[in-house]
């Protein structure tokens, strides 16, 4: 229990954009890991439980697990894109904690597709909708190292 926690703990303390964007990802997909597995013990260890169900609910938690993971895998293998995104928009939001937890999002057209990813206060407050950037991301987790306006 205390190490996801400090998985959580961790999470809350990485930044959403940058450098270290994917570390944030696999926090939150640590978390999910750690459940199962601490799942699957439980299930292993309890002798009376049926095997059957115990079996559905492990498979369960593996694919949920597994799901959860894909994107960050195959921006792992992938590694970061750059993409130029046309006619951005920035917007912000309050998070589920209220006032203390603001997110912000940069939304631009790419190869006739909607893209929106999430950026920070800084990058927020310097972009101008409308503009087009040129952005270094994570196209599947949708994580942006950088972003440049183009003159």
């Amino acid at each position: 229990m205390i190490l996801v926690l400090i998985v959580i703990a961790a999470g809350l303390l990485l930044p959403k954009t940058g450098e270290l964007a994917l570390l944030d990802e696999l926090c939150n997909s640590s978390v999910l890991w750690i459940v199962c597995v601490y799942v699957v013990v439980k299930v292993v260890r309890n002798k009376a439980s049926k095997k059957a169900l115990g079996a559905g609910l492990v498979i369960v938690c593996f694919a949920l697990a597994l799901w959860f993971s894909k994107d960050l895998v195959l921006d792992l293998s992938a590694g970061p894109q750059t993409i130029e995104l046309k006619d951005i928009q920035v917007s912000e939001s309050q998070g589920p904690t209220g006032i203390f937890s603001h997110h912000y999002y940069l939304t631009g057209f790419h190869n006739n597709e909607t893209l929106r990813f999430e950026i920070s206060a800084k990058e927020y407050s310097q972009l101008k909708p409308g503009a087009s950037v040129t952005a270094e991301v994570y196209k599947h987790t949708r994580r942006i190292v950088s972003v440049t306006e183009m003159m």
